[in-house]
């Protein structure tokens, strides 16, 4: 059924239902010290949408959000670090490997993720071999020249079918990537603790 619409639970919720709840956290618990930026893309897999498919050739008709998103920013007036994606993070089974683009566009980026989750106990499922690369909203900041990590876990056997329902969903590795994120934006200084 891969041309009936898919609810997307995993391909798309569990990063949405990850950055919201670090949303919440990071005001609670803890002082930014640098602007953190929480951006929701759409348009990545149904892509080939007119008229930003033919504005937006580099996408190939796909990842469309964040396209459209990097071609707005002024890289002379913004300070942009890194980017941290965080897609399909929700399996069940979850097992994510560093993603190649994101190994060669920010190694020390990629290595302090995967390092902070191991320092959290989550080293089996932040696996630091890497994988093939993959085209995912990542992408158009890399191609500005922005340092990106992808955190994604592509063995998910529901991907872009009917069944990627909320079901097949775990709130145990929702928990993981947050803390991992919260640990690492702690670790480089970006956020500190309230107390």
């Amino acid at each position: 059924k891969h041309l009936d619409p898919m609810p997307g639970a995993n391909d798309g919720g569990s990063g949405v239902g990850v950055l919201l709840e670090l949303a919440r956290v990071i005001s609670q618990n803890y002082t930014a010290n640098k602007e953190i930026r929480l951006v929701f893309f759409d348009a990545e897999d149904n892509g080939h949408i007119e008229p930003w498919a033919t504005l937006l050739p580099a996408t190939s008709g796909f990842i469309i959000g964040s396209a459209l998103y990097t071609s707005g920013l002024n890289m002379q007036q913004e300070n942009i670090e890194y980017m941290i994606l965080v897609d399909m993070v929700g399996d069940t089974d979850q097992q994510m490997p560093i993603e190649s683009y994101s190994n060669q566009s920010a190694p020390e980026i990629t290595a302090g993720i995967w390092a902070a989750a191991a320092d959290l106990g989550y080293a089996e499922q932040f696996i630091t071999t890497p994988r093939s690369p993959i085209t995912d909203d990542h992408l158009p900041f890399i191609q500005r020249g922005i340092p990106s990590v992808d955190i994604i876990d592509l063995d998910y056997p529901y991907w872009h079918t009917t069944e990627d329902t909320i079901d097949k969903v775990s709130p145990d590795s929702l928990e993981r990537v947050g803390r991992t994120l919260v640990a690492y934006l702690e670790q480089t200084g970006a956020i500190t603790p309230n107390n």
